[in-house]
């Protein structure tokens, strides 16, 4: 099984384009949903080693999400990282470790964030063929979210 598939939810399509364009340039295997439901249906067949997780999804709330993933004997280790642009997230952190979220990071987040929150739930990898494209992605310090 390969060690560094991410499954990434977001319902907003550019971000989650962004993400998986980076991740993919980054070496891991990436999985997208565009809603709840869909997360729980690639979750169980896509066997991610890390899920990526908006908490504001059109169909499900996220933490119901992560309730229903916890639940599956195939999800049920698997780490869930949250993120959100709602400013009360601090707020939320007891109810979101409680439903079995692993962390959560608020937005808008910088790509050295990102990094930083998966290689602490995944090994590092190498994308020496793709260099180029990450020196590109490298060179502007942008942020993302929503509005």
């Amino acid at each position: 099984m390969d060690s560094r598939r991410v499954l990434l939810v977001e319902d907003f399509e550019d971000l989650r384009k962004i993400v998986a364009f980076y991740l993919s340039a980054r070496g891991y295997q990436v999985l997208e949903a565009a809603n709840g439901r869909t997360a729980i249906q690639t979750a169980i067949s896509g066997n991610p080693n890390l899920i990526l997780l908006d908490l504001r999804l059109p169909d499900i709330k996220g933490v119901d999400v992560v309730r229903e993933l916890r639940k599956l004997s195939q999800t049920k280790q698997v780490p869930i990282v949250a993120w959100s642009a709602d400013s009360g997230l601090n707020r939320q952190r007891e109810m979101l470790r409680g439903a079995g979220i692993s962390d959560y990071i608020q937005k808008p987040i910088t790509l050295k964030e990102l990094n930083a929150v998966i290689e602490r739930f995944l090994p590092k990898v190498k994308a020496a063929a793709l260099i180029g494209v990450l020196t590109e992605f490298n060179r502007f310090p942008f942020e993302w979210s929503l509005w």
